[in-house]
Parts: C-alpha cells; structure tokens; sequence
C-alpha cells in the first residue's frame, strides 16, 4: 500500500530524472553537433586512446538509455517506481561523468604522448 508522502516523493524523483535527462541528452546533442560541424574523427587519434575515446562514447550512448529508461513510465506501486527511477538516475550521473572523463582524457593523452 502506497501512502500519499510515497505519491508526492515518486513525483519528486520522477521531476528530478527528467531534468536529468533532458540536460544530459542536450549536452550529447551539443558534443556531436561541435564533433561534426568541426570535421573531427576519431581516427585521427592513435590507435591506444582511440579505443578510450570510443569507450567513453559507448558510455555516453548507454548513459541515455538508462537516464530515457529513468523517465519511462512505471507501475502502480509509488515506493517501488521511486527506488527504480532513483538507481537509474544515480548509475545514468555516473555515466554522465565518466563518458566524458574517458573521451576527452584519450584527446589530452594523445595531444601530450
């Protein structure tokens, strides 16, 4: 049974994985908007980073599915949709951090090595 402090907490994290997810899906959209009006590829970078960059780059693509499976829809039961929609938010934010990390720490490492 679900009271209506569970009601009002399933919308509150709900709210808050949408947010999420909008900033993240807009800030992929404005990195590969940069990536391709800039004419870069990653073949250009030596083959050991190269596979960091496109490490990371999976990474960025699972971080939107599991932010997009955050905000769909759940099920009746308000305390279990809230612990659901809570996990993927906080592993999709761990993902919004290291895609990058990885992406631009195989940039840097093949401009200095």
């Amino acid at each position: 049974m679900t009271t209506g402090s569970d009601a009002s907490r399933r919308e509150h994290v709900e709210r808050t994985a949408l947010g999420v997810f909008a900033i993240a899906a807009l800030a992929m959209a404005v990195v590969c908007a940069g990536i391709i009006v800039s004419g870069w590829f990653a073949g250009v970078i030596q083959d050991v980073y190269e596979r960091f960059f496109w490490a990371g780059a999976a990474l960025a693509g699972l971080m939107i599915v599991v932010l997009a499976a955050a905000v769909w829809p759940g099920g009746a039961d308000d305390r279990r949709v809230t612990r659901r929609v809570v996990l993927l938010t906080r592993v999709g934010l761990l993902l919004f951090v290291a895609s990058p990390t990885l992406c631009i720490g195989a940039l840097v490492a093949d401009f200095f090595f």
